[in-house]
């Protein structure tokens, strides 16, 4: 591989992930306005199934957005030729992103470096996520209250 080849790469992994972080950021605003709607003056500390349909139904918001993110990932590698079938570049997306490790697929040998930076984004969106999600959860149940005193 070239340095031309290798520059290539690299630019096309720095663009996939301004891309996903753009999505992601999109996203999680989306769902924050819509969640603010939900939550505001509102308390679902005695409330559990409620809360817990409200939780659920970000967690599925926040999967979405991430299938999203995978989904342009694996259509990267198959328009640069990295990988030729869709499902294959799904599936070595998702276990990419995931940090899990596609087993039995394999990516074109000048894009394994795009891969690895797809592993190095994937759990920083996903850390990204939980964050997200333990504020709002926080913000939902309220503050704490003494109990027993």
């Amino acid at each position: 591989m070239s340095a031309r080849d290798y520059l290539a790469v690299l630019t096309a992994a720095i663009l996939l992930a301004m891309v996903t972080v753009s999505v992601h950021a999109v996203l999680l605003a989306g769902v924050r306005r819509r969640l603010l709607r939900r939550i505001r003056g509102k308390s679902y500390a005695d409330h559990v199934f409620r809360e817990a349909l409200v939780i659920s139904a970000t967690v599925l918001s926040l999967c979405g957005a991430h299938l999203l993110e995978i989904l342009i990932w694996a259509a990267a590698f198959v328009w640069l030729g990295a990988i030729a079938s869709p499902v294959d570049a799904f599936y070595f997306s998702i276990s990419t992103y995931t940090t899990v490790g596609a087993d039995g697929v394999s990516v074109d040998p000048h894009y394994r470096s795009l891969a690895g930076f797809e592993s190095l984004i994937g759990p920083m969106m996903v850390a990204w996520s939980t964050a997200f999600l333990v504020e709002f959860v926080t913000r939902m149940r309220g503050p704490e209250k003494d109990i027993g005193r």
